[in-house]
Formats: C-alpha cells, sequence, structure tokens
C-alpha cells in the first residue's frame, strides 16, 4: 500500500477535527506520523505539537489550528420545572432503560464515519423490526476512504437505531440494539 499527497492530506484533515490524537502508519515505503494535542509520549510525558513525518528523512511541522474565539453568551437563569414535567420525563427515561434491558448492542470498533446504506441511492440495510442473523450486514464503518462491513454478530431483531448516518463514531460507540432471539 502507498500513501499520496492526498492521502496524507485527508489524514491531517480526520486529525485536525481530533482534539487529542496521536496516529502511525508504516507502508514499508514511508513511515507516517502525527501527533496532536496532549497525548502520551514515549517519557511517559504529555507531547503537545503536530508533526508529520516521513521516511527517509524529510520532516515536516504542522501548526494546530489555534482554538476557535469564543464568545461569551449571556447565560438564561434555570428555570423551575413544574413537578409533573419533571415526572414525566424520569418515568420516560425508566421506561426506555428498561426496555432496553437485555438488548445486544452493536457497537463501533473503531473511530469511523457510520454509514446505514451501501450507497445513498440504495435502501438502509436494516430497519427497526428486521429480524437478523449473526452474519447480516448492518452497516459499513469508513476509515480513510476504506469501508468495512459490520455483522450483527448475534441472531435477533433490531430494536433501535442508535446513530445518525454518515456521523462519526468512536470507538465503543453502540450503533444498533438488537433483541436475541
Amino acid at each position: 500500500m502507498t500513501l499520496n499527497i492526498d492521502d496524507v492530506l485527508e489524514v491531517l484533515e480526520i486529525v485536525r477535527e481530533c482534539k487529542d490524537t496521536e496516529l502511525h502508519i508504516d507502508t514499508g515505503e514511508m513511515k507516517l506520523s502525527i501527533t496532536r494535542g496532549k497525548v502520551s509520549g514515549q517519557g511517559g510525558g504529555f507531547i503537545e505539537q503536530s508533526t508529520v513525518a516521513q521516511e527517509p528523512a524529510a520532516v515536516a511541522q504542522v501548526e494546530a489550528a489555534p482554538p476557535a474565539a469564543v464568545i461569551a453568551a449571556p447565560v438564561a437563569e434555570p428555570q423551575e420545572e413544574p413537578q409533573e414535567e419533571a415526572a414525566a420525563l424520569q418515568a420516560e427515561a425508566e421506561s426506555e432503560a428498561v426496555s432496553e434491558e437485555g438488548l445486544i448492542p452493536v457497537t463501533a470498533d473503531v473511530t469511523s464515519v457510520f454509514y446505514r446504506k451501501p450507497s445513498p441511492e440504495d435502501s438502509a440495510f436494516v430497519e427497526v423490526g428486521d429480524e437478523v442473523e449473526e452474519d447480516t450486514i448492518v452497516c459499513l464503518l469508513e476509515i480513510m476512504k476504506c469501508f468495512r462491513q459490520v455483522m450483527a454478530g448475534t441472531r435477533g431483531r433490531i430494536e433501535k437505531v442508535c446513530v445518525e448516518s454518515s456521523n462519526l463514531v468512536e470507538e465503543g460507540t453502540v450503533m444498533f440494539l438488537i433483541r436475541p432471539d
């Protein structure tokens, strides 16, 4: 696998969107190491810089984007919620927690972009209520223009889709909830 300048620029764009990131890619012909924000370094300390290194000896410094200016907005005084509304919200939260009991989550195993469809004009892989098998494809995860199929991993019925299509998901994010058979 070789990386061209467009691939490197795309990686840099992804890293720029993350607060604290450390990435190492070794293709044999080229080594790419990117560090941004506060991440643990070799000596146990923290590194607060962004660097890109390419073998054999070319090293380029990449400036981390300065934090966006924060504009103070007036803070609204918290309003007292009527007890009836508070009780209704609590009851709704409790019923949702009870209804999710016994469901099996399908989680992202890597930070990536979540897609419910194989292409924009196609229908979703699965919908709420669909029966799935262990090897049923439920979504795609995109990492640097590489797509990975995600399988249900269990027999059952899709109870909930927890993520909107085209959103970034982090490792461990629950994407679907399945009620096992």
